[in-house]
Parts: structure tokens; C-alpha cells; sequence
């Protein structure tokens, strides 16, 4: 190995490593760029939606609490109005405990001004008389119920809150009732940690909140975190400015934040930088993997054919001088096609990582997007029920509080005092019925109404009330008059011998219940979400398939199949493109009790993150690709006189080629190395030192695919480990997608083909270790064994694919017996020929190049087609073979070829004398035909004919010179027959003394005897032997 070739490769591979660093470099900036922006972008639409989270909360907790206070005022105020309406009301301790079980408070206490506890439930803690609640004896000057006054006691362990409402201008009835649960209300609905603990940024991301005051976290998903100092944490104060973006390192953990200011909280939305290098590496890794295989192709394919060059020696036709600097011919013509083709592959490969990059950031935030709809609609919904859950506990407590004073007094079922109790209790209407379901009295505006005996009716299910229930709770419904919504509670009223006798309905409008349903609506819901630039969320409405909701207004009540959209698209869980109105969008979709809702990005906005990426890596790999070129291919040309002899250089020709490689002749003149037809069924593969630059070259990219197959093969099995579970690769093996020809079936083919060339390789190689092992039965088996699972591993992949493109296969089996029926009625021979073509070129029996023998006609195959093979029978004529007739076949692919004559003798001929001028002549036929590589070489006696004793000659060459060889053979033959009086004989008449033979000498017969011997050993391998047996 010379000087000049070792400092070329050291230069090349530290070009080499350095253009991967430098590729690393560009591809990983470029990368991250994407990901923050594409991270900023998500915690700018949080950053946006928080103020309004933040308000909502802030507006529920007032309501809850506003709710609450209402509804223990009225239960102060419904006591008040049964001391003044002769409902038996008592300042009692007993009757102050029948009316804490009526109206499941805590304590109903009845209190003086002066704050003396005149009757109650239970004892109580509270001093009235404390200046503390001087708020309830408001109520002796307003005579409305008091506002609520919370009181911690000293203990800290308990909190009660009170309500007071006026009796007379002495006494006033005062509740006493914990708050735990108005509390545990707002810890649920409207706290820090209810509000920022349903967001989240992106998949992983989240948002925790610190006080602007004292820089204490208020709110930490760790809550360990939670009241821990943040600038201890790391936060630094320069960074907490409103609408910032800035990297942070929060307690050990890198993140990338946005800041937003409200109030007095400064609350960080922050993405791990763990989530973008993980999305990131493996876009990252797979591109550069290919960048770095094409590098070492070309590469280590221009260091093998200089090497190979200088071990016997250069020739200085592959030279081209340029000034100072040669250009390698051979190297460069090569060199420049594997630099396209791979500049080529890291273009597919960056469009398509950035593609399946694109989709994945896509789909990642179409599902967030999603599922933050979704989350919001169930939480809205939770809400909902929680309230109606609400409502109906406590308006039934109320119409419980009016059944019970209508009870002890039946005066009051006149419309002012029903009013005044509608009044007290807090809602709109009362109504009364009688035993016969007649409305008997009401201090609504509607009169002569009679329950409905109709089923459908919404009034119907209160004739349960005539049959002894003790309530009915009608779920809010429209109203069948006004169309508002409203709702209708039923309490039993009973007569003087405690029987159901009629009872009393309130008619409420749960004005809060339905601003909360509005609001779930799905117009509501969807209009305004935006996702990226001109993202934007529909809804098809799933029983009559028209778009619920759409942008676009014209779409709305029109069919969505209508519009491009497919029925297999109208589904829960779609993940995939679609096209609306003529653009194509990609999609996630949920499913709702009436809709299918889904969040689309236009198409479009893809492309403006693969283009970038994919020119900037296009750009930089082909100034690589270049200057890769130019030091494989020029080197600077030498001092002195060019080495023209392998001597010189310490090499001889063909070393470390072999018998097991050859070269032969491709259709276009070209001369390419091959392996031996005998070498390739050898069960064990070429040594490293027998092969050719290009078979070693083949033999780095196989180890390159295989190490790629591997590492995608470990990946799929191993998916939950490797791959994010919102990752696009997830979804792809999930499986969840449309199956047709697009990137994910791409995908899934691919995957499933790198792991299934991991197994069946693996596999085999088992089999080889095996039958090196075992004899030749071992072996049989063994190649048998590998044989089949190679063909069952092709047809599963291959029925696997056309699966996941969309292919129904169940049909495609199916019409397999329609094929047999069509091959019977002639189209047999076809499909024949498409089966055979494919077995061909599966089983590599014979390849393009190889000179192959079929039904006596021989030739160097020129085409292998899926229907026909082409042989060109060395004189220019293409001999055309359907491929099921190719059968028999010798591949004659070696070295060299042989080129045979034979030549009969008359038997009365000596036969050692022939052999001696022969063993004479051989040298001089050698030296006269110099198409012959080795030989001539005498075989020996091939036939005892009828006429003649038959003798052949073989001779060694080059397959475009067989033909003409063997007719030279022939000619210097008839030659050296002539010139030694040797008979040749042919068919003739003898009417005169046959001619006498010489005969040979002693010595000429020993020298026979030799020369026989030594032709024996020289021509071993030598010529077809079963031509013999002809």
C-alpha cells in the first residue's frame, strides 16, 4: 500500500467525518428551529386561552359560591315565612331539629338581637353577641336575608358559615352550615390547580404558575414543587417578563417556557427539551445515517478500485492529465453515478423524514387540539350534570319546604301567598293540583291546565304523584308553550290523614343550567379554534351525515360526501388526509354523542416546513457530494515516470481474485465481474480478498441496509420503548389509519419489510451455521429449509403490503380462481411465463452476463424479462425464449471459455505417432492463434466411429471468441494433418492396394504414452465432458 493511496484515505475519511459533523450540525439547528417554533407557536395559543381559563374559573367559583349562599338564605328565609304563616311554627329546640332534618342543613338556631340562642338543633359554637355577627342582625333593618359570614375558630380545624333571615323586629332564624362543600366545589372547578391541570402543551408540556409578589410556585404539576421558591428552583427573575420565550432550567429539568403575566401570577407554559430532541434525534439520526452511506460508498468504492489498480499496477489510459492533477477515469465515471444517485437518496430521505417529522408535529397537535375539545366538551358536560345534579337536590329541598307548609296550612294555595313562598324559595312558579291532576291553584299566568294522559306529553310523568311517589325530577327540557328551558319538580301533598291528596310542582328556569348548555353547543365549541395558520375544526352530525359545523357557512346542513369526504372517513379516531370542498386537509377526529368532530390543517401548510429543510440539506449534501468527488477522482499526477507494472508495486495481476470471480461481457460491450456459475451454489459466501471493488462495495451497502433493517426491526418490536405514544410512528403501527397508497402505508411496508429481512436473514444464517455442521442430508435439508422461508417471507410481505395500500386481499384470493379459470381458456401460456420470470429471478439461477446453455443453443443473456428471456448466441443474433421455456439450463459462466475441435483419424493411423506431432504442434498453434488464453490441450479419443477414430482439442478464450477459435482449431488441424501425411477419412470407393501407415518408433510410443498423460492432467477441468456420452 503505497504513501499517496494511505494519505488519500486518511484524508477522505476525516472529509468524511467532518461532513457528517457539519451535516449533524446544519440538520439538528434546522431541526430545532422547526420544533420551537412549531413549540411556540402551541404555548402562544395556551398563552392566549389562559387569561379566559383563568376568568371562566374566577366566574365559576363567584357563581358557586353565590349559588350556595342562595340556597342556604332561602332555607333561612323559607323558616322565617313558616313562623309568620301559622305553619306550627315553635322557637323550640325539638321543632328547630324538625326543621334541620326538613331542610338537611347543620343547625337551624333561633337568635335575639341582643344575640341570645333562643332554641336550636344542637349547640353551637358562635357567640352571637360578638361584633363579628353584626352582619346577620342586618336583617332586623332590611328585612331581606343576610349576606353569609364565614367564621374560622380558634382551633383553625373548622369553618362554618351562617345565614340569618328576620321572624319579627326581636327575633331572627339563623342556619348554621358547614362549608366543605362549597369549598371541595371550587377546589374542583375553579382553583389554580382545577384550571392548569387540564392544560397541556404539546405532549408532554405543561404549565405551572409563580407568584410575582414572593416568587413562590403556586402551582406545580410535582407537587413537591408547589410553595418552593422559584428563583431556588432556577428560574431567573429577568426571564419572567410578560410574552417572553426563553430556555430555563426548572429544578434540574431544561425547558422551554412562554411567559404570560396576569394579575399577580406569572405563569410559564413550558415544553421538556427531552420532547423536542426525541422528535428531533430520530428525524435527524435516519438522515444523516443515509447522508453518511452514501459518503462511505463512494467513498470506499474509489479506495478499492485504487487499491486494485495499484496492486497490478496503472495503466495509463485510465488517466486523463489535467494540469497539474490526472483524472481516474474509471473511478470518476462510476464515482459521478453513485454521487447523483445518493445525492438523490438524501433528498427522499430529508423529504421524507421531514414529511413524516411534519406529520407527526401535525398529528400530535391535531389530537391536542382534539382532545382539549373534547376534554373541554366532557368538562362542560360533567359540569352540566354536576349542576342538574345540583338543581335537582336542592329545589327538590325546596318543593320537600313548600309541600310541607301547603300541608299545615291550605290557606296559603292562593296565588298571592303561593308568591310570596315562590318568593322565599327562591323560583319562579308554584303549582297546585288536586287528586285528579286539575291545576288548582298558581301564581303563574297559565290556569285551567290538566296533566296530559298522553305518554308523550311532558306533563304525563307527574300523574305519578297522583299514585303515591313522593317526587318526580323532570330533567330540563323546553318548554312546551314558551320553548325556554325549563324544569319541573313534583312533591306529594297529603291530606289531614297523612294520604297523598294532589301535590305542588315548581316551574324553575335554571337560567345558569342553560348559559352552560348553550355553551356546549357545538357551533359554540368549535368556532374560533384555530391551529396554525389557517387551521380551523368542523363537525358532521352523525346520523344525517350533513356538516354540523363548518367555517365556511354555505357547507353547513350539506352532505360531507358530498364534499369530498368518504364514508370510511366518518368515523371515531380517524388520523389521516381528507379532502372538504376540493383542498385536502389532515385530519384527527373524535366522536361525540351526535357529532363527529374534526381539527384539519390544510395541506399545504407542510410543505412550508419540508422545503426549507429539505433544499438547505440538498444544498449542503451536494457541495459534499462534490468535493467527495474530486479527491476520489483527481489526485495530483506523479513526479518521475508512471509505474506501468504491477512488479513495481509489489502486486500481481488478479491478486485476490480468484476462480470465483470472472469477468464477462454485459449487452452494452461493457466488461463487469461477476461470481462463477459454480460459486454461487457453494453454501458459504466470497472472502473479502476474492472480490471485486464492486462486489465489496455491494458488500458495504448490504451491511449498511442490514444494520438499518436491524435498528428498525429493534425499534417495532420494541415500539413503546422507542417511540412517543403520539409519535406518527406509533400511530403508524397502531394501525390506525387509512389504508391506501400514502406516506403511512409507505411506512408500515417499509418497517415490516426491514423486519421481516431481519428474521428470514437471521433465520438462514442459523441454517448455514447448521449445515456446516451437519453432513450432506444435513445440508439438503438445511438449503431446502432456507429456500422456503425465503418465498414464504416474499409472498407474506408482499400480501401484507397490498393490504396496507388498500387492497382487498380476501378479493385478491378470490379472484385467483378466476385466474385458473382464464389460464384454462387460454391464457395458460401467459401466466406461465409471468410465474417462471418471477421464479428466475427470485432463485438467481442464471443473471444478465452469464453465458448460459438452453436446448443446445448457447449465449450470454442479455435480458431477463418478466415474460421472456433474451440470449445474444455470440454472432450477433438475440435468441428470444418464452421463460417457461427455460428448462435444462447449463450456466457456462467461468473464467474463461473453451473452444472445441474434433478430428477423425483413419484406423489404420498410428495413433502415438498422431500424439507425438501433436504434443510438437501444440506450441506453434499457441503461439499462431492468440485469441487461446491457455491450451491447446488434447482430450484423447472421444468416439470409435463407423469410418474414423475421433480425437478432440480444447483450447481455453474468452467467450466472444469461441466461435471463431474453434474454426481456426479446425484449420490449423487440416494444416498439420496435411503437413504429416495423417489421413483424414471420408467416403470412398478402393478399387486399388490400400495405402500403408507409418508406424510410430518405440521412442515415439513412450513419448505417446506421456504426453497422453500429461494432457489428462492439464485438461482435468477442461471442456464438457457429457459431450462424450453424445
Amino acid at each position: 500500500m503505497s504513501r499517496a493511496f494511505k494519505i488519500k484515505a486518511v484524508v477522505l475519511a476525516a472529509f468524511a467525518v467532518a461532513s457528517v459533523v457539519l451535516m449533524g450540525v446544519i440538520l439538528s439547528s434546522m431541526q430545532d428551529k422547526l420544533s420551537v417554533d412549531d413549540c411556540t407557536s402551541d404555548i402562544r395559543y395556551e398563552m392566549e386561552s389562559l387569561p379566559g381559563l383563568l376568568a371562566a374559573a374566577d366566574e365559576e367559583t363567584a357563581q358557586n359560591t353565590e349559588t350556595f349562599d342562595a340556597v342556604y338564605q332561602s332555607k333561612a328565609e323559607s323558616v322565617a315565612f313558616m313562623a309568620n304563616n301559622n305553619v306550627g311554627f315553635a322557637a323550640t329546640d325539638a321543632k328547630m331539629a324538625e326543621y334541620r332534618d326538613l331542610l338537611g342543613v347543620g343547625n337551624v338556631m333561633v337568635v335575639d338581637r341582643a344575640g341570645t340562642v333562643v332554641a336550636r338543633a344542637q349547640d353551637t359554637r358562635a357567640d352571637f353577641s360578638y361584633e363579628r355577627y353584626n352582619q346577620l342582625r342586618t336583617v332586623f333593618d332590611t328585612g331581606e336575608p343576610s349576606e353569609a359570614v364565614e367564621v374560622e375558630f380558634d382551633d383553625g380545624a373548622t369553618r362554618l358559615r351562617y345565614y340569618a333571615a328576620r321572624i319579627d323586629d326581636s327575633l331572627m332564624v339563623v342556619i348554621e352550615q358547614d362549608p366543605a362543600e362549597l369549598y371541595q366545589l371550587v377546589e374542583e372547578t375553579g382553583s389554580l390547580s382545577s384550571v392548569l391541570g387540564n392544560v397541556s402543551v404539546g405532549q408532554g408540556g405543561y404549565v405551572f404558575a409563580v407568584s410575582s409578589r414572593d416568587y413562590l410556585v403556586a402551582y406545580h404539576p410535582d407537587e413537591a414543587l408547589v410553595g418552593a421558591d422559584a428563583l431556588d428552583l432556577g428560574i431567573d427573575v429577568a426571564d419572567l417578563e410578560d410574552g417572553a420565550f426563553s430556555w430555563m432550567t426548572v429544578n434540574g429539568e431544561s425547558l422551554y417556557c412562554g411567559v404570560s403575566k396576569i394579575d399577580d401570577t406569572y405563569y410559564l407554559s413550558v415544553v421538556p427539551e427531552s420532547e423536542l430532541a426525541s422528535s428531533r434525534n430520530l428525524t435527524v439520526g435516519v438522515i444523516l445515517f443515509v447522508f453518511f452511506s452514501v459518503l462511505a460508498v463512494v467513498i470506499l468504492y474509489g479506495l478499492f478500485v485504487m487499491r486494485e489498480d495499484e496492486k497490478r499496477g496503472h495503466n495509463p489510459e485510465d488517466y486523463a492529465n489535467l494540469g497539474p492533477v490526472r483524472f481516474n477515469k474509471p473511478v470518476g465515471r462510476k464515482a459521478i453515478v453513485l454521487s447523483f444517485v445518493g445525492f438523490l437518496a438524501v433528498l427522499v430521505a430529508t423529504f421524507y423524514m421531514q414529511t413524516l417529522f411534519s406529520l407527526s408535529t401535525v398529528s400530535v397537535n391535531a389530537q391536542e387540539r382534539a382532545a382539549t375539545i373534547e376534554e373541554g366538551m366532557a368538562r362542560t358536560n360533567e359540569q352540566a350534570a354536576a349542576l342538574t345534579e345540583q338543581y335537582n337536590e336542592r329545589y327538590l329541598s325546596k318543593a320537600e319546604v313548600a309541600s310541607y307548609v301547603l300541608d299545615r296550612n291550605a290557606e296559603l294555595k292562593d296565588k298571592d301567598k303561593l308568591q310570596e313562598l315562590a318568593d322565599v324559595l327562591q323560583v319562579q312558579y308554584l303549582y297546585v293540583f288536586d287528586g285528579e291532576g286539575v291545576l288548582e291553584s298558581t301564581n303563574s299566568s297559565y290556569t285551567n291546565f290538566v296533566l296530559s294522559e298522553d305518554p308523550a306529553e311532558q306533563s304525563y310523568e307527574f300523574r305519578k304523584l297522583l299514585q303515591g311517589v313522593d317526587f318526580v325530577i323532570q330533567e330540563p327540557q323546553p318548554d312546551e308553550v314558551s320553548g325556554d328551558l325549563r324544569q319541573y319538580i313534583g312533591v306529594t301533598l297529603h291530606d289531614a290523614q297523612g294520604n297523598a291528596d294532589g301535590f305542588v310542582q315548581l316551574g324553575i328556569r335554571p337560567q345558569r343550567l342553560a348559559t352552560l348548555l348553550e355553551s356546549v353547543q357545538i357551533d359554540s365549541i368549535l368556532d374560533g379554534v384555530k391551529i396554525g395558520a389557517e387551521g380551523f375544526a368542523f363537525a358532521v352530525d352523525k346520523t344525517a351525515g350533513t356538516f354540523a359545523y363548518h367555517p365556511n357557512a354555505e357547507l353547513v346542513g350539506r352532505a360531507a360526501t358530498s364534499y369530498g369526504m368518504t364514508d370510511a372517513q366518518l368515523k371515531n379516531g380517524y388520523s389521516d388526509y381528507l379532502t372538504v370542498d376540493g383542498k385536502t386537509y389532515y385530519a384527527s377526529s373524535f366522536e361525540t354523542d351526535d357529532y363527529y368532530v374534526y381539527v384539519a390543517q390544510p395541506e399545504g401548510e407542510l410543505m412550508t416546513e419540508r422545503v426549507p429543510l429539505t433544499v438547505a440539506t440538498g444544498v449542503s449534501g451536494l457541495v459534499c457530494q462534490i468535493i467527495v468527488f474530486l479527491l476520489v477522482a483527481f489526485e495530483v499526477r506523479p513526479r518521475g515516470r508512471a509505474v506501468a507494472d504491477a512488479a513495481a508495486v509489489g502486486g500481481a495481476s488478479g491478486d485476490g481474485e480468484g476462480k470465483r470471480v470472472v469477468d464477462v461481457t454485459m449487452p452494452d460491450g461493457r466488461t463487469a465481474k461477476t461470481e462463477s456459475a459454480a460459486s454461487r451454489w457453494i453454501y458459504r459466501s466470497l472472502g473479502w480478498g476474492d472480490k471485486t471493488a464492486e462486489q465489496r462495495v455491494l458488500t458495504v451497502i448490504k451491511v449498511l441496509v442490514s444494520i438499518f433493517a436491524l435498528a428498525v426491526c429493534v425499534a417495532v418490536l420494541f415500539k413503546d420503548a422507542v417511540f412517543p405514544p403520539d409519535s406518527v410512528f406509533a400511530h403508524i403501527l397502531g394501525g390506525n389509519w387509512e389504508r391506501g397508497l400514502n406516506v403511512f402505508a409507505i411506512t408500515a411496508c417499509l418497517m415490516i419489510a426491514c423486519v421481516v429481512m431481519v428474521i428470514t436473514m437471521l433465520v438462514q444464517q442459523l441454517l448455514r451455521l447448521l449445515a456446516s455442521v451437519f453432513g450432506a442430508r444435513g445440508e439438503t435439508m438445511c438449503r431446502l429449509f432456507s429456500s422456503f422461508i425465503k418465498y414464504v417471507s416474499i409472498i407474506g410481505m408482499v400480501y401484507y403490503c397490498l393490504m396496507v395500500i388498500g387492497i382487498d386481499t380476501t378479493t385478491l384470493l378470490a379472484s385467483a380462481g378466476i385466474l385458473s379459470i382464464a389460464i384454462s381458456f387460454g391464457a395458460k401460456d401467459l401466466v406461465g411465463d409471468l410465474i417462471s420470470g418471477l421464479f428466475i429471478i427470485f432463485e438467481g439461477d442464471f443473471r444478465v452476463g452469464d453465458i448460459i446453455q438452453v436446448g443446445g443453443r448457447t449465449g450470454t443473456v442479455v435480458e431477463i424479462g418478466v415474460r421472456t428471456t433474451k440470449i445474444n448466441d455470440g454472432s450477433g443474433n438475440i435468441i428470444i425464449l418464452r421463460n417457461s421455456e427455460v428448462s435444462d439450463v447449463v450456466n457456462m459462466t467461468k473464467e474463461l471459455s473453451y473452444a472445441t475441435c474434433e478430428v477423425g483419424i483413419e484406423y489404420g493411423e498410428s495413433l502415438e505417432r498422431v500424439e507425438n506431432i501433436l504434443e510438437k504442434e501444440f506450441p506453434n498453434i499457441r503461439r499462431r492463434l492468440p485469441a487461446i488464453e491457455d491450451g491447446p490441450f488434447y482430450k484423447g479419443i472421444v468416439a470409435l466411429a463407423d469410418n474414423s477414430v475421433n480425437i478432440r482439442i480444447v483450447a481455453q478464450c474468452l467467450e466472444k471468441n469461441r466461435g471463431q477459435l474453434e474454426r481456426d482449431l479446425r484449420r490449423e488441424m487440416k494444416l498439420i494433418f496435411d503437413e504429416y501425411d495423417i489421413s483424414i477419412p471420408f467416403p470412398q470407393v478402393v478399387v486399388n492396394q490400400p495405402k500403408e501407415f507409418l508406424e510410430a518408433t518405440l521412442a515415439e510410443q513412450m513419448r505417446a504414452d506421456r504426453f497422453n498423460a500429461q494432457q489428462k492432467e492439464a485438461s482435468r477441468d477442461i471442456g464438457n465432458e457429457e459431450e462424450d456420452e453424445r
